[in-house]
């Protein structure tokens, strides 16, 4: 997975910028708190969440720089006033996985989802982590992910690579044109014998 995968996974998670196809996230226009609110109390009430959310800005700036030292230590600044900040947890999550340290990016991402456990592109870049090591585990996560989005083009094509690999055929037929229906330029990263729409001989055939 190169760098660029996981940035556009970075922007995503932080609900600042666009290009995150991956999760489908919409972009929004300014980065936001957690959803809990109890930090917010505890620590100034909006003051607080204004200052979380300026935080999570600046990481994902100094992410998209390349400094991901400081984006860490910023993301960490955030979970100081917040623990519970999905947002940050899963950038850090981010830094760790672009780095292959991936049982550190698991961790992370693991507590964003203890905080929302629908939170898409933590679900994502989790199941990419564990493609290698646990492929089943990872294509219940990708399920789970077009469960919740069923525009998530990116997951129903990653689905269609696992179950391929794991001898599912007709499952992965229908991932790839999920897949392709959702983003015609998705064609050219499924494997060829799935790229056409199989006849009914054909159909029968791949069953065997």
């Amino acid at each position: 997975m190169s760098t660029r995968q996981i940035l556009g996974a970075l922007a995503c998670g932080a609900v600042l910028l666009t290009g995150a196809a991956a999760c489908s996230e919409k972009p929004a226009g300014k980065a936001q708190p957690s959803n809990s609110g109890n930090s917010d109390k505890a620590n100034g009430g909006a003051n607080a969440g204004t200052a979380s959310a300026d935080l999570l800005k600046l990481g994902v700036e100094q992410g998209q720089a390349g400094n991901l030292d400081a984006a860490k230590a910023t993301f960490e600044k955030v979970l100081d006033a917040d623990v519970n900040n999905k947002f940050a947890w899963f950038n850090l999550g981010f830094i760790a996985q672009s780095r292959n340290q991936n049982d550190e990016a698991i961790s992370s991402y693991d507590k964003a989802l203890a905080a929302d456990a629908s939170y898409k592109p933590a679900l994502y870049n989790k199941a990419i982590a564990l493609e290698s090591s646990e492929p089943t585990k990872s294509v219940d996560i990708y399920r789970k992910v077009v469960s919740i989005d069923n525009k998530a083009s990116t997951a129903y094509l990653r689905l269609g690579m696992l179950l391929s690999q794991s001898g599912d055929t007709t499952e992965a037929r229908n991932a790839f044109g999920a897949a392709i229906r959702l983003d015609k330029r998705l064609a050219s990263s499924v494997p060829e014998k799935y790229r056409a729409v199989p006849t009914a001989s054909s159909s029968a055939r791949a069953g065997r």
